[in-house]
């Protein structure tokens, strides 16, 4: 799990440790250790040895990297790595967005042979851009701004990280420079990840180098698209000391957390799921949900949907039961409509059956029956995508627009966990959940190949068996659940079976992928 924390509590952790760092170290050394790694793991990125990051083939002595350095401590960690990857053998500029600058950093990278260039001022940007492109470095660091400094970027910087988008965006695919941003990219919100509009937006990096610890909206939003391949470089914060805003799921974390099954387990003691998914007009949610939910591991299924849907997934799944009976979770809602009085009467006939300590999925049409006709609780997983999550706000009062929670996430998943008291899974690029009681995790091992027609239902399959596997854990142990991060575990496979399944756009190939997936753990 990568966790991450507030900046300001960040820089208040951090505070006492620059400066016993400096008493026992000498000045700066925090600074130049930080500045050590920034340049280390550029020159990895260069060398082509750092994971999912292409770089254009350029003779070594022709490379050149380009060093953006503002006022303040990143800044300073900019210039000292600029002296580190000088004495590395680049050719290194540096060009500053402030007049001020950090001084020790600046007679360090002058040591090493940098060169600088005049600052940029507001009537130069243009100037500061023709030379930039006329350099053509093979690398750009990014060090305008530290976590101090909040969004909107100002002039000179904010036109000069719009030229610079725009220009890299023109480059030929498979020469395109380098973005490392040091600690985070300029114009982040570090708090929500949120868009800021189209004249506010980072710089987006290939690569960041953050120092300490993630900040929060690194991970999160349209901010966790920005920021590349993340390296957190430790510099001795007390993160077990500290209240993370947020937790991204990883690889380790979900074999870790994944329902495994026991040598002594039997079909009832793996979990019953329940499905009431499916309808007459859309019986293929029926089958997705119900094959996703097998083929992660359900031992036991009973179908609860419509007769008319029964024997399209009983001949899909012979396994199947139908009707009802004691389950450890349910999904409610795919293939339904809220609007139709007889999916209604269906989908509230489920709610009311439901056991005590039953978790249950509440997913498509179920959602709009939230605020009127239900009435969501600790034990419930919402699952909207943010056109759901804006008609489910508008049900409990607060009226938005799809295109306001797009760009704000990490705010309305938080907020409508609040409102509903249940645990919100708010689908997108970045994938959103929020417990109400305020713990945020975050989902960034996306695809593009699940945007596609039922992979909803694929991913409410898949959280169904997770849901009922654990909760079926705990009636021998007593042990709590944490209805989030079983939520992150399990969109995190159903993200790694699109992987997988790509390029065939299909639902149906996502829930073959899904045994590899698990195979792959």
């Amino acid at each position: 799990m990568i966790w991450g924390y507030a900046p300001d509590l960040i820089a208040q952790t951090e505070k006492p440790l620059v400066a016993q760092a400096d008493r026992e170290q000498g000045a700066d050394a925090l600074m130049r250790r930080a500045a050590y790694a920034l340049a280390h793991h550029t020159h990895r990125a260069l060398s082509g040895a750092e994971a999912d990051i292409t770089v254009s083939s350029v003779p070594r002595g022709r490379r050149r990297i380009l060093v953006l350095v503002g006022a303040g401590n990143n800044g300073g960690d900019g210039l000292y790595g600029a002296a580190y990857l000088r004495r590395r053998g680049y050719l290194v500029a540096v060009l500053p967005t402030s007049k001020h600058i950090h001084e020790r950093g600046a007679a360090a990278a002058r040591q090493a042979g940098v060169e600088f260039w005049p600052s940029v001022l507001p009537e130069t940007v243009g100037e500061a851009l023709h030379a930039l492109q006329a350099w053509k470095p093979v690398a750009i660091i990014d060090a305008i701004i530290g976590i101090g400094a909040r969004p909107p970027l100002r002039e000179p910087a904010l036109s000069l990280v719009r030229g610079i988008s725009e220009w890299l965006r023109q480059w030929p695919e498979g020469s395109v420079p380098l973005v490392v941003a040091c600690d985070h990219p300029s114009g982040l919100d570090l708090y929500r990840g949120a868009d800021l509009g189209p004249n506010q937006e980072p710089l987006p990096a290939d690569l960041t180098v953050t120092m300490g610890a993630a900040k929060t909206g690194m991970l999160v939003g349209p901010g966790a698209l920005t920021i590349g391949r993340l390296q957190v470089q430790d510099i001795g914060l007390p993160q077990q000391t500290m209240q993370p805003g947020v937790g991204l799921i990883e690889r380790a974390d979900v074999r870790e957390l994944w329902p495994w099954p026991h040598f002594a387990d039997h079909k009832y003691s793996r979990g019953v799921l329940g499905v009431m998914a499916g309808s007459a007009r859309y019986p293929g949610a029926g089958v997705l949900v119900t094959a996703a939910a097998l083929n992660a591991g359900a031992s036991f299924l009973r179908y609860l949907g419509e007769p008319s849907v029964q024997s399209v997934v009983i001949q899909a799944c012979p396994e199947v039961v139908l009707g009802e009976g004691r389950c450890q979770a349910r999904i409610i809602g795919p293939g339904f409509a809220a609007g139709s009085p007889q999916h209604r009467e269906q989908m509230l006939s489920a709610w009311r059956g439901r056991g005590a300590r039953e978790l249950v999925i509440l997913d498509a049409g179920a959602l709009g029956l939230i605020g009127t006709d239900i009435q969501s609780d600790a034990n419930c997983l919402l699952t909207p995508h943010a056109g759901e999550a804006a008609a489910l706000a508008a049900q409990i009062g607060r009226e938005t627009a799809r295109g306001d929670i797009e760009a704000n996430p990490y705010d309305w998943a938080s907020q409508l966990a609040a409102d509903t008291h249940a645990t919100v899974l708010l689908k997108g690029p970045t994938t959103t959940i929020a417990n109400p009681e305020g713990q945020v995790y975050s989902l960034t091992h996306g695809t593009r190949d699940l945007a596609t027609a039922g992979s909803g239902d694929v991913l409410a399959g898949i959280l169904g068996y997770v849901f009922a596997a654990a909760n079926a854990r705990t009636e021998t142990t007593g042990e709590s659940l944490d209805l989030g991060k079983l939520a992150a575990v399990a969109a995190w496979l159903h993200a790694e079976a699109g992987r997988l399944a790509a390029p065939t756009p299909r639902a149906t190939a996502i829930i073959q992928a899904i045994p590899r997936a698990l195979a792959g753990l």
